[in-house]
C-alpha cells in the first residue's frame, strides 16, 4: 500500500501544481463548449440574476488532463468522451480538456488531483507506480497474448474490481476507464551504432527512456541496457541531443508524437503492453453528488464507452500504421522464432523479482490473468 507515500506527495507537491486548477497557468483548454440552456439564459436580458444563479448552480465544470496529442486516435476518442458526458448530462457538466501534457506529466497531473485542482486524470500504469501498485501487473513482459487479452482482463468485472478498489485503497482515486495505450504490443525505437537489434544483448549501452517503473528497468538490465527516467513530454528533444537512444513504445504512440523523426531503427518484440487508467479525484466525485448520483453515474458509463471506442478507433489506424513509420525512415527488424525466444527469456527472468507473496505482483492477479488468457 503506497497510500502514506501518495499522501506525503501531496502536501509537497500540490502548492506548487494547484495554480493549474485555477486558471493562472496561461493553458487554454482544448474545447471550447457550447453554452447549457441556464447559461443562455443567464446571458440574456431576461435572465437577469435569477438566470445568473440557476447558471451557476446547474453547471459542473471538470478538469480533465491527459497526455494525448491532437491528431492521434487517443485524443480523438478522448474528445468523444466529453461530448458523451456533456449532451448525457443535458449540459450539467461541463468538460475542460487539456491535452498533450498541458498541465504536467502523468506523476505530476495525479498530485494535482489528489489536491483537488484537477478532476479526472489518466497516468500509464508504470506512472502509476509512484502512488499505486495495483496496476504493476500490466508492466510484466510476456503475461499477455495479445491486446485482446488485456482488454478482456479489464473487462472482467471481478478483476476489474480488485484493481479498482486496489487503488481508490491507495490513492483515494476512482478509476474511471482503463486503456490498452496504442492497442498494439509496445516495441523498441532507438538509435544505435551497428544497426538494428537483433537479439537482446545488441542493447547493451543503449540508454532507454523509462517512466521509473522498476519492472521495466529490470527489463531493460537484461538487455544491457541502461535506463533514464524521463517525462515523455521531453523525449523528442532528448533523443534529439542523445541524452537518451531510445524508448519502448506502441507504434500509433511514438509515430504520432513524430518521435521516428528522431530515431532511426525499430525492433518489434512483442512482449509488452502499455495499459492506463483515467483517475476521478475525491473532489471530483463530490462535485457530481457523490458515488451512485445520476451524474456520477453518466460519468462512469461514458469511460466504459470509451474503451471500446479507443479500441475501435486505434485498430483502424494500426493497419498502416508500420509503413507510415518505416516511410519517415526507420528501419523495421521483426525477429525470427529463435530471435524473439531469447526476448522473451529475457522477460520471463524478471518475473522472479516482481511476481509472488509479498512482492510488487501478486500470484493471485497473474493467475487470474493467465485464466483469462486462456480463451485467447
Amino acid at each position: 500500500m503506497k497510500r502514506t507515500w501518495a499522501m506525503m506527495t501531496v502536501l509537497a507537491m500540490a502548492a506548487s501544481l494547484c495554480a493549474c486548477g485555477k486558471g493562472g497557468n496561461g493553458k487554454v483548454p482544448a474545447t471550447a463548449q457550447q453554452p447549457t440552456k441556464a447559461a443562455e439564459k443567464a446571458e440574456s436580458p431576461e435572465g437577469g440574476a435569477e438566470g445568473a444563479a440557476a447558471a451557476k448552480e446547474d453547471v459542473i465544470v471538470l478538469k480533465y488532463a491527459a497526455a494525448e496529442v491532437p491528431g492521434t486516435p487517443e485524443n480523438d476518442a478522448n474528445l468523444n468522451f466529453i461530448k458523451t458526458i456533456e449532451e448525457k448530462s443535458n449540459g450539467k457538466i461541463k468538460v475542460e480538456y487539456y491535452h498533450s501534457s498541458q498541465l504536467g506529466n502523468d506523476k505530476q497531473v495525479v498530485v494535482a488531483a489528489l489536491g483537488g485542482s484537477l478532476d479526472i486524470v489518466k497516468s500509464s500504469a508504470g506512472n502509476l507506480m509512484d502512488y499505486s501498485d495495483a496496476l504493476a501487473f500490466a508492466d510484466l513482459p510476456g503475461l499477455f497474448k495479445n491486446q485482446k487479452h488485456l482488454r478482456a482482463v479489464f473487462q472482467d468485472e471481478v478483476v476489474r474490481k480488485e484493481i479498482s478498489d486496489d487503488i481508490f485503497g491507495d490513492i483515494g482515486m476512482v478509476p474511471v476507464n482503463f486503456d490498452v495505450d496504442g492497442g498494439a504490443a509496445r516495441a523498441l525505437f532507438y538509435n544505435r551504432k551497428g544497426g538494428a537489434a537483433k537479439l537482446p544483448g545488441d542493447m547493451k549501452g543503449v540508454k532507454m527512456r523509462t517512466t521509473g517503473s522498476e519492472i521495466e528497468m529490470a527489463l531493460f538490465s537484461q538487455w544491457g541496457a541502461s535506463s533514464v527516467p524521463m517525462n515523455f513530454n521531453e523525449l523528442y528533444l532528448a533523443l534529439q541531443q542523445g541524452t537518451v537512444d531510445g524508448l519502448y513504445g506502441h507504434p500509433i504512440g511514438t509515430y504520432g508524437n513524430k518521435l521516428c523523426e528522431v530515431t532511426k531503427y525499430c525492433t518489434v518484440i512483442d512482449m509488452s503492453y502499455i495499459a492506463s487508467v483515467q483517475l476521478m479525484s475525491k473532489g471530483c466525485i463530490e462535485k457530481l453528488g457523490g458515488e451512485g448520483s445520476e451524474l456520477y453515474e453518466i460519468v462512469m458509463e461514458a469511460g466504459k464507452e470509451l474503451e471500446l471506442y479507443k479500441d475501435k478507433l486505434i485498430e483502424e489506424k494500426l493497419g498502416s500504421i508500420m509503413e507510415q513509420i518505416q516511410a519517415d525512415g526507420v528501419e523495421v527488424y521483426v525477429p525470427g522464432s529463435q530471435e524473439i525466444g531469447q526476448w522473451r527469456a529475457t522477460g520471463q527472468a524478471v518475473w522472479e523479482d516482481y511476481v509472488g507473496e509479498g512482492k510488487m505482483v501478486p500470484q493471485k492477479i497473474v493467475d487470474e490473468v493467465v485464466a483469462i488468457g486462456e480463451g485467447f
